[in-house]
């Protein structure tokens, strides 16, 4: 069932009745260790899975919402805890590429006196309504000093390349798929960052 017909299904006067509030979850992919998310306290039964009340999740950056297809970066805020650093520290083979998707969760703030709507204080109704799906990028991170550690997950929407063509960049991975045992390009990522090389003249 798709998000519209899930939400036809919800009665037209639980809908209306003023008592529903909504709640952000947020799934992620890591290898070998997906995390699910959502900015309440608690853990949260919805969409047949449990979701940990914010965690080590600390901020969501805007997401634009439109009826057009949106390419838009998300930026994440994760807690320095030792499993995201470990996480940003194996971000190559960990995260990079991985599933990220964030949803709505409407849910009731209160005992419903509506017969036959069966939803009490704090029940989630309907399914998550998608908002965001991408794919996790970068994990950057930085400490100042011994405490003040900063840890972020930069995403990608899965249209935000949707004009780049197949195996368009100049990198090393990109020429060997299309032209294997080439090594043209295997030393650029020493000149990404201004690298010099000294040639040296004989004779």
């Amino acid at each position: 069932m798709g998000a519209r017909e899930d939400l036809i299904a919800i009665p037209d006067e639980v809908l209306r009745n003023g008592s529903i509030g909504q709640a952000v979850l947020v799934f992620m992919d890591f290898k070998d260790a997906p995390k699910r998310w959502w900015t309440g306290f608690g853990d949260l039964a919805a969409g047949g899975q449990t979701w940990q009340g914010l965690g080590d999740l600390i901020g969501v950056s805007k997401i634009e919402t439109s009826y057009a297809i949106s390419a838009e970066k998300v930026t994440f805020k994760v807690a320095s805890t030792a499993e995201m650093l470990a996480l940003a520290l194996a971000a190559r083979s960990r995260v990079r590429d991985r599933r990220v998707i964030v949803s709505l969760q409407l849910f009731a703030v209160t005992d419903f006196n509506i017969e036959g709507s069966g939803f009490s204080n704090g029940d989630p109704i309907g399914s998550p309504i998608a908002l965001y799906s991408g794919t996790m990028q970068r994990m950057p991170w930085s400490a100042t000093g011994t405490t003040d550690r900063t840890i972020s997950i930069e995403c990608e929407g899965n249209f935000f390349r949707r004009n780049a063509a197949p195996r368009g960049n100049w990198t090393d991975a990109d020429q060997k798929a299309r032209h294997p045992g080439d090594r043209g390009f295997e030393r650029l990522a020493l000149y990404a960052n201004g690298y010099e090389t000294g040639w040296r003249v004989s004779g």
